[in-house]
């Protein structure tokens, strides 16, 4: 009888991971990337005249970012390795009576996991899924990307019949600036589904009335903590007690709602925020109820009501920008779009910020206006000047206009201020000069088109026109008496 083969190979293999085998993404300096605790941060907070603790949900962006690599970069971001740290979380401010374990709030995310193989300046590399340490260690927490989880509807099945008159094409529809293929082309986009003229703004839903007057008093852990914890909810019960866990939940559960409505803006932020508070109240009120639930006929009415509104009140906004000279250059879509044009009117249909391509302290004396007014006068401004509004602009995003590395500002401020140390008085230049530097700076901003780019240096050079030695004002802070005035009156005098 022969001995039987040994089948031992190896331990036996853990499971593959959940995630596939792909390599996970590097994190770098991208507020997608975020840090969420797995954990509650349980800190100490005051709860009338004693000291509770509570735990919190915390969240962090890889966007705050603290040593991280700035030769190494993923997507020319500067890329996350074991020495680095996030700045500061988020979520638990009310107990500022300091973490259990850390005796911190509020504090920095270390990371814990890290790639074995992957390095940058030495030092291991940071991925999706990686386990952080949160608040100093109070409480753990994984990275993850938020991508967005829109979805779209499948096409209608509108398909006319050949040969009948719904077959025959329609007449095109000309944009109202006829000079400006660009305009027209996203001008079409953005109005392709609207009328030819902008029907009058949608009305506001109306509630569903309450099934029952019964209120459940849920009051959970976040129910106990009163005054300006529950305060910036707005959303009390009938007795006037706040139900913190409840309002978090129908807070969420309208954010869901209108998943995928991007508000650009001020006053597009204003309307959203208003619809999301009458859904938020509708939901938390139905949570309260045992004898009800949200009304998902009312909630649709309500995203169709933000929906309607935004498309309406966006073709008026484009329609009055194109008519008021702005430029607008859609046609790589896989590029930033390029909007140029006088700076109240770029404001309005920017999606990101809209930015003076001259910075307008150039041409102030005195600090900036406050109001519209001041906006629209050329009071306290040097000769040939445009007002605030009427100065020639560029839509930018936020890292090309303040917060990345190659950002217009970051490099242009600068520049200004040490060419005005070459000129007398310091602190003034010739307007072409400093058409000069503005141009290098846009020119040091990898991400925005090369036509983009040309657009704006002629709208830079139209705007000085034949004023190039004309003084400007090189300096952030305005001049300041009594030694600033020869600054001031050189810049009221217009020539050196």
């Amino acid at each position: 009888m022969s001995i039987p083969r040994d089948n031992y190979v190896r331990e036996p293999l853990y499971p593959d991971p959940w995630t596939t085998n792909k390599p996970r993404e590097g994190l770098r300096d991208i507020d997608e990337a975020r840090i969420v605790s797995l954990a509650p941060d349980v800190c100490l907070t005051p709860v009338g005249s004693s000291v509770v603790p509570i735990p919190y949900p915390v969240v962090d962006f890889c966007g705050h970012d603290k040593n991280y690599t700035p030769s190494v970069r993923f997507t020319r971001k500067k890329a996350m390795v074991m020495r680095s740290c996030t700045t500061h979380v988020h979520g638990d401010a009310p107990g500022i009576r300091k973490g259990r374990k850390s005796g911190t709030v509020e504090n920095i995310c270390e990371p814990i996991g890290h790639a074995d193989q992957v390095r940058a300046e030495g030092s291991h590399v940071i991925r999706h899924l990686d386990r952080f340490y949160m608040n100093n260690k109070n409480t753990e927490g994984e990275a993850i990307f938020v991508r967005s989880t829109q979805t779209f509807d499948p096409p209608k099945e509108n398909d006319p019949i050949r040969g009948s008159l719904r077959a025959q094409p329609k007449p095109i529809e000309v944009a109202l600036d006829t000079s400006s293929p660009e305009g027209q082309r996203l001008l079409r986009e953005l109005m392709r589904d609207n009328p030819a003229k902008p029907s009058s703004l949608p009305k506001i839903p109306t509630p569903p009335p309450s099934g029952t007057s019964t209120i459940l008093q849920r009051l959970g852990i976040f129910g106990r903590v009163l005054g300006s914890v529950a305060a910036p909810m707005a959303l009390i019960t009938s007795g006037g007690t706040p139900d913190l866990d409840t309002a978090i939940l129908a807070d969420n559960a309208a954010s869901r709602a209108l998943e995928g409505i991007s508000p650009l803006g001020t006053e597009e932020k204003a309307l959203y925020d208003a619809t999301k508070q009458r859904i938020s109240t509708h939901i938390y009120d139905a949570y309260n109820d045992p004898f009800s639930s949200p009304n998902e006929n009312y909630i649709e009415q309500e995203r169709k009501y933000l929906e309607q509104h935004l498309k309406i009140d966006r073709s008026r906004r484009l329609a009055t920008a194109l008519k008021e000279g702005v430029r607008i250059d859609t046609s790589n879509k896989d590029e930033w779009p390029c909007v140029v044009g006088p700076y109240k009117y770029v404001k309005m249909v920017c999606p990101g910020e809209a930015h003076h391509i001259i910075p307008d302290m150039v041409y102030r004396i005195g600090n900036a206006p406050s109001n519209e007014a001041e906006k629209n006068s050329k009071a306290g401004r040097i000769k040939n000047s445009p007002t605030y509004n009427e100065g020639q602009a560029i839509c930018l995003t936020t890292g090309m206009h303040r917060t990345d590395d190659d950002a217009v500002h970051k490099s242009l401020n600068p520049a200004l201020s040490a060419l005005g140390l070459r000129y007398r008085p310091q602190g003034t230049a010739p307007l072409g000069e400093i058409r000069g530097e503005v141009n290098k700076a846009i020119d040091r901003v990898p991400e925005l088109p090369e036509k983009c780019k040309r657009m704006a240096k002629l709208a830079a050079m139209a705007q000085v026109g034949k004023n190039e030695k004309q003084p400007g004002r090189t300096t952030i802070r305005p001049p300041q008496l009594p030694g600033g005035q020869d600054v001031i009156d050189r810049l009221q005098a217009g020539s050196y």
